[in-house]
């Protein structure tokens, strides 16, 4: 294991907020220390690609009286949503538009909650992978391990979290996007019921499976992320007893499989059911090929593809190339086997009250190979996919917990998945498990 730059111990969003509200912490001298931590790791970690610390302190120092949910906190922003007066360059080498003329909707709402952008995050090339790595560019280190990746795509955003620059990272998930750097990173990702965080302003990669949202430390922190993003308040109880689905006899890595079922054990279930769910394959296979055709179009639609063709990754080109070879007959059965997994879900889900699954069936890849099993055992979309996409096909709510280690001491995440529109619910089922403390065992 390379030196870690990982920093548990330091304050949670709720507790700067409180601290500048209560005027008991100036928001610029919040926003200087987060700046000094980012001097300090990364170099190493490479979170962040674009800072302007003017701005950054200017802001900050707007935010003295704040009386907002986040008044002062820093937030590291994925670059595929607009901030005013910056190129959202979405990872890539390919050129971007001008500098935004306004704030993403979903930057916006967290600036009025009284937040500090400190940046914009590394994103893999058009959030179209699980790495956060570029072919040629490199890509975000995890915190953990400086030889591991951080997870994608929005690798960026939870490294710096991780690594303590920021308590709240902002992100989006069209496959696992929030959730698997979340899991291989040590924190809390909440990939939201869809529709409910607005995405007008966000560069998109597939629009009917894309999703905004937040990566923090604690499921509080998420929530009071989340309920900045979509303007609603979200507060509910969890169930006392809930019931719980998971997978019968999952192939996964022991550390994963014990972190499933310390997490059943956490919920404290009145009845643990095995889930019969969608055959992997299929759900990878519809999947694809709904992204692949929507990616496609987006590309085209904004003249990037094929015009820009040789300016890509050689694996985000490869995924273009492929796109182009479905067929209309392929995008037709994958809408209609999407409606079917949907179908399938919503059936499971009414049930039980929360479905437990892995976010990856192996730990954070190598950065020496990042697209393979860090034990060598096949492609790495292999271990994730799998498992993750069901939540994207079928609009679910779905949060990533931390939940334990490996072998290795790198964190284990877990996913609570709940019904649809129930993300509150799902947040206070992450907050039971969090009380248990499964990250430090």
């Amino acid at each position: 294991m390379t030196r870690a730059t990982a920093a548990p111990d330091v304050p949670t969003a709720a507790a700067v907020a409180s601290w500048v509200r209560a005027r008991r912490v100036d928001p610029v001298e919040v926003a200087e220390r987060a700046l000094a931590r980012l001097d300090a790791v990364d170099g190493d970690v490479r979170a962040l690609v674009h800072v302007d610390r003017e701005a950054v302190l200017a802001e900050a120092a707007e935010r003295r009286g704040s009386t907002g949910p986040l008044a002062g906190v820093p937030v590291a922003v994925k670059d595929l949503f607009d901030v005013a007066g910056q190129r959202t360059a979405a990872g890539s080498r390919v050129p971007p538009g001008p500098p935004a003329a306004r704030d993403a909707a979903a930057v916006a709402r967290l600036r009025a909650a009284g937040a500090v952008v400190l940046g914009r995050s590394r994103t893999h090339e058009h959030a179209w992978g699980l790495t956060t790595w570029h072919p040629d560019l490199g890509g975000t280190r995890n915190p953990h391990d400086l030889d591991r990746t951080a997870g994608g795509s929005s690798g960026g955003s939870a490294a710096a979290v991780a690594a303590g620059v920021v308590p709240l990272g902002l992100g989006t998930d069209t496959g696992c996007s929030v959730r698997l750097p979340a899991a291989w990173c040590g924190l809390v990702g909440h990939r939201p019921t869809s529709g409910l965080v607005p995405l007008d302003g966000v560069v998109p990669l597939a629009p009917t499976l894309d999703v905004a949202g937040p990566l923090a430390r604690t499921p509080e922190d998420a929530l009071l992320a989340l309920e900045a993003l979509s303007g609603q308040r979200l507060r509910a109880s969890a169930p006392a007893a809930p019931r719980v689905a998971r997978p019968a006899a999952p192939d996964v890595d022991d550390a994963v499989g014990t972190a499933l079922e310390a997490v059943v054990a956490a919920l404290r279930p009145a009845q643990v059911v095995d889930a019969v769910l969608p055959a992997g394959h299929l759900l990878r296979r519809t999947y694809a090929a709904v992204q692949g055709a929507e990616g496609l179009a987006v590309h085209r639609e904004r003249g990037w593809w094929p015009a820009h063709a040789d300016d890509y990754g050689a694996d985000v080109r490869a995924r273009l190339e492929a796109s182009e070879r479905l067929t209309e007959d392929d995008v037709r059965a994958a809408r209609e086997e999407r409606a079917r997994v949907r179908a399938a879900a919503d059936a499971l889900l009414a049930d039980v009250d929360v479905l437990v699954l892995p976010v990856a069936a192996c730990g954070p890849s190598r950065t020496q190979a990042p697209d393979d099993r860090p034990d060598g055992r096949g492609p790495l979309r292999d271990a994730v996919l799998p498992w993750t996409v069901l939540a994207n096909l079928a609009d679910l709510p779905a949060c990533a917990v931390p939940a334990g280690t490996d072998a290795d001491g790198l964190p284990v995440g877990v996913q609570l998945v709940g019904r649809r529109g129930a993300d509150a619910v799902v947040l206070a089922l992450a907050a039971d498990v969090a009380r248990e403390g499964l990250l430090r065992r």
